[in-house]
């Protein structure tokens, strides 16, 4: 490959920073590494924007070579210091597709979406994400996290309670009062697309959770699974489908809880920014131990997501649920709703913070309380994730959580801390 002749040296040594680098990137892409190098070592790019202009330089550099993951490294490194370089965000979603790395490909390209310059673009984005998503028709995942949390069972953090109907004071059984515990907390997920024609779809999911404390009477284990045909129409899809769900004893390991029923899904792009999803659940529950406390449940979520840049997004989101039993006393309504907000921060670091309340009302006036029972539950969560921290295609994450329950029937009142360890591909 030929050097740079004196005279392009000379127009090179005469052109503007931005000139200059518009340069080095069209030399990289070509598979010509040895010229940017000559030129960077003649004239050393300066000012604020340098490294990061640097690393990009040489994350094209290595793709142009076949050194997908070593690029991938250095875009990372180049979006850990600054966040607002969509240029090198779209190279490293390239680079996680060539990869097969396609859940963080998927993530990135979500984020570049929102700033693309025109809706055209955005559209574009899309579809790609679009082909990104149908080039495996089987998708799995797992995770294993750490999993402290100071109030296992939630539960109440007084020891006596007052009893109308008693005209006094009685004990809380102590396995109704809040227990810590430290445990492990893992699942493995799966899920299977195909596509039926240009305007079906089929989707099928299942998946395994545990979570595992030093007092094995507070282990879970659950198991669940879905299926849906999906509508497609453009920007989104309408599906129905179908939903159960089964927990396990923790002993004998044999089913003691079930579910099952129909869903009703939605998922539109409204804009290049914003993205609606809702989804309605009608359920019945089986308590295999004891028929008397089967019931049935309506479950209604909606959320609505907007993303500023390609580094901040925000997600506002409610529900509605009602759940029925045989006793209209243990029969309640709920409504929540929250926001989210997602930031990529300097340093490597992104945050995710969220916040969200429940309010609860039961049907009908329990004489042992000696009120008709209502709930209020605050819950918050920061998320912070080392997103330049690669560990085989993972980064680190770390959440804490606490939530805090006011009832105007103070055996119902706790509060909790729980902390998770894991790690993430939504980086």
């Amino acid at each position: 490959m030929a050097a740079p002749t004196p005279q392009q040296v000379a127009a090179y040594e005469t052109a503007g920073e931005g000139q200059r680098v518009r340069l080095l990137i069209t030399l990289a892409k070509s598979g010509r590494g040895e010229d940017v190098q000559y030129l960077l070592q003649q004239f050393p790019l300066e000012g604020p924007h340098a490294a990061n202009r640097i690393l990009f330089l040489e994350g094209l550099m290595l793709r142009a070579d076949g050194d997908l993951t070593g690029a991938a490294e250095k875009f990372r490194a180049a979006l850990a210091s600054d966040p607002s370089l969509t240029l090198v965000r779209s190279e490293l979603a390239q680079v996680l597709v060539e990869l097969d790395e396609n859940e963080s490909a998927q993530h990135h390209l979500k984020l570049l979406a929102a700033e693309a310059p025109t809706p055209e673009a955005a559209s574009g984005i899309i579809s790609f994400m679009d082909q990104v998503d149908s080039r495996k028709p089987y998708k799995i995942s797992g995770y294993v996290s750490l999993a402290p949390t100071s109030n296992v069972n939630n539960g109440s953090q007084h020891d006596k309670v007052y009893v109308p109907m008693f005209g006094g004071y009685a004990d809380i059984d102590p396995t109704s009062q809040a227990q810590s515990g430290i445990g492990i907390a893992a699942g493995l997920s799966g899920a299977y697309t195909k596509r039926l024609g240009n305007d079906f779809s089929f989707v099928a999911s299942g998946g395994v959770d545990a979570r595992l404390y030093n007092d094995s009477d507070f282990n879970n284990y659950g198991l669940s699974e879905s299926i849906e045909l999906r509508r497609l129409v453009k920007g989104g899809h309408i599906g129905l489908g179908a939903v159960s769900s089964q927990s396990l004893d923790n002993r004998s390991f044999e089913p003691n809880y079930w579910s099952y029923g129909p869903r009703l899904s939605l998922a539109y792009q409204l804009t290049q920014q914003d993205h609606i999803s809702a989804s309605a659940i009608y359920e019945w529950r089986d308590v295999l131990e004891s028929k008397t406390a089967d019931s049935t449940a309506l479950m209604i979520d909606g959320s609505l997501y907007h993303a500023f840049n390609s580094s901040l997004a925000t997600t506002l989101f409610g529900g509605y649920d009602h759940v029925w039993t045989d006793w209209e006393r243990t029969s309640y309504g709920a409504i929540s709703g929250g926001l989210s907000l997602y930031k990529e921060l300097p340093a490597g670091v992104t945050v995710n913070l969220t916040g969200r309340v429940n309010l609860t009302t039961f049907d009908a006036f329990d004489a042992g309380l000696g009120v008709t029972r209502k709930d209020t539950k605050l819950i918050g969560s920061i998320d912070l994730t080392k997103r330049d921290l690669n560990i085989f295609g993972f980064a680190p994450s770390l959440n804490y959580s606490y939530t805090q329950n006011f009832s105007n029937s103070n055996i119902y009142d706790f509060k909790a801390h729980a902390v998770d360890v894991r790690l993430t591909k939504q980086f």
